[in-house]
């Protein structure tokens, strides 16, 4: 009996656990969706309505029977019931909760700790152009922004906001505000302890608007919504208003102070503890060796106002990237080395759109292509494609039109990354997932109409579809 009872604890603990893994954006920046468990108008709608007080209710029972319950019928009954809260309601849980350890436990310690001592080194490096990249300054910067954030949140006051984060991400946190206010909802966040502050990442391109530090902030806070009735809601599938929150949150400069561009929940943001380290405009080789590449191409280009038709055979035989290599003899931009290298930047162009300026893809993109990217198929722009840490791992050309008026190639890029679909009011996780990468294949149609710097621009996307969260 008492064998039992201790296996069926067990269970439920592990249910608990599972139910607690952290899923979604906790204090400032979060979206009705993250709640539930209110009554009154819009009680449900934000995105699981009720859920974690009918789970809670659930466990109580599992605790109950595990402790008083007699006889083989009991222990079927819980086991049946805990196998089935496993596979049909905590599965998507289960998967955060994996991809949530890449971001904690004592491997990712030693990684972020060594990450650390790294971009220290650099940042010493950089502090000699900049004092505002010096660790001294960077981490208490991003623990008073980290607190004066949440406070201006908590209050609801939009105008202190947009003094400490981009306008960017201010266009999609009034969103988030309005659908707030639209329920007759207030979040309240308030931070219970000092912020743990690591520093993680660097990119010193000695121009403010490109400069950016990223930081890892641990903290622990009070996060609930008020509704109208003045009844608390707590986050769903949580029993307490207390979290605990890890984020990686990327800086940029604003008049020499630090400002927030992004926030990324922990598995979501662990790439940063993988991205290049620039500490000084000249050590980042591979844009350097891109440049140089591009100009060179744009310099062995067939005079301006000729037609590639006019200098070169178009009639190929074999696949595209042959063609295009044979058309490179008479005019290098047709090179595939020229198309990755407009890949590469479109792929970092694009990532950094989804929370902030849209001005680099746009040198890139077609307006029409770049809203293409960043919200497919959705003409409203009510949800957003969200892609976090995105690498490139293979470019093939499998298209060539060299004779239309401008000439155009078609390429297909297989990309590995966290990419998911949202709601931009809620912040609900419509298809894809934040704490798991996956890999995805984009297909788009590259026109020579761009300058001497970037001459290769998307015209066209085919966005793959998104399985569902």
């Amino acid at each position: 009996m008492n064998r039992r009872r201790i296996t069926i604890a067990i269970l439920v603990a592990l249910a608990v656990l599972l139910v607690l893994a952290p899923a979604a954006l906790a204090g400032a920046g979060g979206g009705s969706s993250g709640f539930s468990g209110g009554g009154g108008e819009g009680g449900g709608g934000g995105g699981g309505g009720g859920g974690g007080v009918g789970l809670y209710i659930l466990i109580q029972i599992l605790v109950r029977i595990a402790v008083l319950g007699h006889g083989l019928g009991a222990l079927v009954l819980v086991g049946l019931v805990v196998l089935a809260l496993l596979y049909t309601n905590l599965a998507p849980r289960m998967r955060n909760f994996a991809g949530a350890q890449q971001s904690s436990g004592r491997a990712a310690r030693r990684r972020t700790a060594h990450r650390e001592r790294r971009v220290e080194a650099a940042a010493a490096e950089a502090a000699e152009d900049d004092p505002a990249f010096a660790p001294d300054v960077v981490r208490p910067a991003a623990a008073a922004l980290f607190k004066d954030i949440q406070a201006a949140w908590d209050a609801d006051d939009r105008r202190r906001l947009r003094e400490l984060i981009s306008p960017d991400l201010a266009a999609e946190w009034d969103r988030r505000l309005d659908d707030l206010e639209r329920r007759g909802w207030r979040n309240h966040v308030q931070v219970l302890d000092e912020p743990t502050v690591s520093y993680v990442g660097l990119t010193n391109r000695g121009d403010e608007a490109a400069d950016r530090v990223v930081v890892r902030i641990d903290a622990r806070l009070r996060d609930y919504v008020e509704d109208r009735s003045g009844a608390h809601l707590k986050r769903t599938g949580r029993l307490s208003e207390t979290v605990q929150t890890r984020e990686f949150w990327t800086l940029g400069k604003r008049r020499g102070r630090w400002i927030l561009l992004s926030i990324e929940q922990g598995a979501e943001g662990s790439h940063a503890l993988d991205e290049q380290i620039v500490a000084n405009p000249w050590s980042d080789e591979q844009a350097m060796r891109d440049e140089s590449l591009v100009e060179g191409a744009v310099a062995d280009a067939v005079p301006e106002g000729t037609k590639i038709s006019e200098v070169a055979d178009l009639d190929f035989d074999g696949d595209a990237r042959g063609a295009a290599l044979d058309l490179s003899l008479a005019d290098a931009r047709f090179a595939p080395d020229v198309l990755e290298v407009a890949a590469r930047r479109a792929v970092a162009a694009w990532a950094q759109a989804v929370d902030g300026d849209d001005a680099e893809l746009l040198t890139i993109a077609h307006r029409d292509a770049a809203d293409q990217l960043l919200h497919p198929g959705d003409p409203s722009r009510r949800t957003r494609l969200v892609v976090r840490g995105p690498r490139v791992k293979q470019i093939r050309i499998i298209g060539l039109d060299a004779g239309a008026t401008p000439p155009t190639m078609t390429v297909e890029v297989d990309l590995e990354g966290r990419r998911y679909i949202e709601d931009r009011d809620t912040a609900a996780v419509l298809s894809g997932s934040q704490s798991r990468a996956t890999t995805f294949t984009e297909r788009w149609t590259l026109a020579l109409d761009g300058d001497a710097a970037q001459p290769w621009r998307i015209a066209g996307v085919g966005t793959p579809p998104i399985a569902r969260a």
